[in-house]
């Protein structure tokens, strides 16, 4: 078919732009798909951030009217950019589960859009015409396209224990349709049990079921995005990012993509972080960049640390907490008045020094005289305590430390805040240098930051009450935290900044399955607070976390806890040995 027939066919699209701004207030850029490469590829529309591509001219077969079938596409397509999340990852997914993986979101994101406007059902219900046709092979797509009908028309009736078992399943998750992993879940045991049935799937001729769904190119991270003749679309994409900044904060939060209220490019971005990918300030939070460990370079700006407000709880629950810590908080309020007097402290049993240690050189006389190998240590250096550190406690606080400590009624979750509140407690006469976090994860564009103690906040019964409203769940994207609160130690005026954390284990987040991946993120995380001047230290509660921490924080740099109920103790005795503070 050469290109003067099919522009005889074009017709002008509808006003698909206007249409999505009356239903959802949308603000998006609707055009025409390019010609297609390979005429014999069934067309399909497309979406990329907030632009929406339609075919130019009907498609065969498809019932209806060309408007009728663009305002279809159209409405399928502002499900996604309501009710979708973040991009999924591939990971380890197969064709095939990738294919009804996006199959079950396109009828996920159609529920719900259904729930606030039923007619979009009687909108996309023409285009659903697949029956339950016996054959003598089954075929993944005419599996695929009798199971879309299923998910779509509960009055669909299908024989194949395929088709049902996925209506079934989706039907099970109804209370998890707001979630997008549970698409990522049932298609991925579908898939499975598609190829335990033998069947094939060609991904290079397989075309989305019905018509007026998108590719699916927008469901996923792709590496680079394409378009069906194999040009790239990265034009397009940034013409995307554009649009996109300019959309209302309100669509933004329900993508998941908050508004940036600052732009940067990238080399603006390195050469602001002295060669590294900076942070972008957002309305409602802050992005960050995220390492990928296999192209060996960070993301600018793909994680949105969002700062939220921490609900208060009994301040006198502070009390009850330090009763079974008197001795930790004695030492630690002892080491509180070395901070803030900065006396002279006496290094002594030193190899070389400015004077003579005589208790020291008595007892090697001692021994010498006694026949026993004398000590060679006999100097002193008398020394000015430095100033203290300004020091930022990061806490981990997703869901495994709600798990109980073996023995006890107790919870990881309980010991961190009681470590926490013998910290602040006992350094009440220097908290002006103190701070408490805490961080949790749902997805990089979901990364909870709390703050219990800020910086110069004075510690009230105010500061006691967050402290006690300290709850834990979701996830663990430990690097978005190391570099949201490294660069919050950064703009301290101190000459030193101490960063210490602690964790119950490896990161993890529900949108990342290569277990190395955050691993190496969290690892570049702390290496960029080493260039900003901020010394990173963590403390383990999960003692087989060695191997993981040992490569995020470096030799030295990491202390893990063979009995967890030491933490208040731990945590006070780590602050005494990094603050150089030596009790006489």
């Amino acid at each position: 078919m050469n290109s003067s027939h099919c522009e005889t066919h074009q017709q002008e699209l509808p006003d698909g732009a206007s249409f999505l701004r009356a239903l959802w207030g949308f603000e998006v850029r609707v055009r025409a798909l390019p010609a297609a490469a390979n005429e014999y590829m069934p067309r399909r529309p497309r979406f990329m951030t907030s632009n929406l591509w339609l075919p130019a001219s009907p498609l065969s077969g498809v019932p209806g009217s060309f408007n009728d079938y663009c305002f279809a596409a159209c409405a399928h397509i502002s499900a996604h950019l309501r009710f979708g999340a973040p991009r999924f990852p591939i990971g380890s997914l197969k064709p095939a589960q990738i294919a009804i993986v996006s199959l079950l979101e396109d009828a996920r994101v159609e529920r719900l859009a259904s729930a606030h406007y039923p007619g979009l059902q009687r909108l996309w219900a023409p285009y659903h015409e697949h029956e339950p046709r016996a054959a003598p092979v089954k075929t993944s797509s005419s599996l695929f396209a009798r199971l879309a009908r299923a998910l779509h028309d509960d009055s669909y009736v299908d024989d194949d224990s395929w088709v049902k078992k996925g209506r079934q399943l989706f039907l099970q998750g109804r209370a998890e349709w707001h979630d997008a992993n549970l698409s990522r879940r049932i298609g991925s045991a579908l898939g499975n049990d598609l190829g335990q049935m033998r069947v094939q799937f060609n991904s290079k001729e397989y075309a989305v079921q019905p018509a007026y769904r998108d590719d699916n190119g927008g469901l996923w991270q792709f590496e680079r995005e394409q378009s069906e003749d194999g040009t790239q679309l990265e034009a397009e994409a940034e013409a995307g990012r554009r649009v996109e900044s300019d959309m209302p904060a309100a669509q933004q939060r329900e993508r998941g993509e908050p508004k940036t209220s600052q732009v940067l490019d990238a080399s603006a971005s390195e050469r602001a972080s002295g060669g590294r990918a900076a942070s972008i300030e957002v309305h409602s939070g802050t992005r960050h960049p995220e390492w990928d460990y296999v192209i060996q370079r960070e993301r600018p700006g793909f994680c949105t640390v969002l700062e939220r407000p921490v609900a208060d709880g009994p301040a006198a629950r502070v009390m009850a907490t330090l009763s079974g810590n008197a001795p930790a908080r004695k030492r630690l309020e002892r080491a509180a008045l070395q901070l803030a007097n900065r006396r002279q402290l006496r290094v002594r049993r030193l190899l070389d020094g400015d004077r003579l240690d005589l208790p020291a050189a008595v007892a090697t006389i001692v021994a010498r005289a006694s026949g026993a190998p004398p000590d060679p240590r006999v100097y002193r250096r008398v020394r000015f305590q430095r100033d203290p550190p300004s020091l930022l406690l990061l806490l981990d606080l997703s869901e495994s430390l709600n798990a109980f400590l073996p023995g006890t009624r107790s919870t990881l979750l309980e010991l961190a805040y009681r470590a926490s509140a013998l910290l602040a407690t006992s350094l009440a006469s220097v908290a002006g240098d103190l701070a408490i976090h805490g961080f949790s994860s749902n997805g990089r564009h979901d990364v909870g930051y709390y703050r219990f103690k800020d910086f110069d906040q004075p510690y009230d019964d105010r500061a006691c009450a967050r402290l006690a409203g300290m709850h834990a769940h979701l996830s663990t994207r430990l690097g978005s935290a190391l570099r949201h609160a490294g660069q919050t130690l950064a703009r301290r005026s101190s000459a030193r900044k101490l960063l210490l954390v602690v964790t119950d284990g490896e990161p993890s987040d529900i949108d990342v399955h290569d277990p190395k991946y955050l691993l190496f993120d969290a690892k570049q995380a702390a290496f960029c607070n080493r260039r900003l001047g901020v010394t990173s230290f963590c403390i383990g509660l999960d003692p087989n976390a060695k191997e993981s921490v040992q490569r995020i924080f470096g030799d030295g740099n990491y202390s893990l806890l063979d009995q967890l109920e030491r933490l208040p103790e731990r945590l006070t005795q780590l602050y005494l040995r990094l603050s150089s503070v030596t009790l006489s």
